[in-house]
């Protein structure tokens, strides 16, 4: 009898395990797939990739969506998430995103604080080639250090040839 017993409740066992597994599959089906490269940005799933995108750690998401974020495309405009998925981005040393920061930090995102961030930022975007960053410096430094204004317009003119 405790045999029997035993054994109806591993089949027990066994027949919830197989359920819920077919059920977890089901809801994996029923998603769509989250490949960024064949979805439109004005997909209804787009953000939603982006997000999962960016928690995996594609800092290429994680910029698109900062992007998002501060400006409300596809999702609320929310301002704290845009600077922590730009500050995610940028700690990858994604040029792009450091450069966005730099330009951010500009326009006040950070407070007073984060005037300290802008031209090391803007340097290490422009270390990496963007030419943006490389105009914002030659820019900063135009009357304070002729030195560095001719060092970075020396650069732009690499990247521009």
């Amino acid at each position: 009898m405790r045999l029997f017993r035993n054994i109806l409740i591993f089949m027990l066992i066994l027949s919830c395990l197989w359920i819920g597994a077919l059920i977890i599959r089901k809801s994996f089906q029923s998603q769509p797939s989250c490949s960024l490269q064949e979805m439109a940005p004005n997909h209804p799933d787009y953000a939603r990739c982006m997000v999962i995108k960016a928690n995996a750690g594609d800092n290429q998401a994680m910029y698109k969506l900062a992007l998002m974020y501060d400006v409300g495309d596809h999702i609320p405009e929310n301002r704290e998430q845009a600077i922590y998925w730009m500050q995610k981005a940028g700690n990858t040393n994604l040029a792009e995103a450091q450069y966005a920061i730099a330009v951010w930090a500009e326009r006040g995102y950070f407070g007073q604080e984060g005037k300290d961030l802008i031209i090391p930022l803007y340097t290490a975007a422009a270390e990496q080639g963007h030419l943006n960053a490389m105009k914002s410096l030659a820019n900063i430094y135009r009357d304070t250090n002729q030195e560095k204004t001719q060092y970075w317009m020396n650069k732009i003119q690499q990247v521009i040839q």
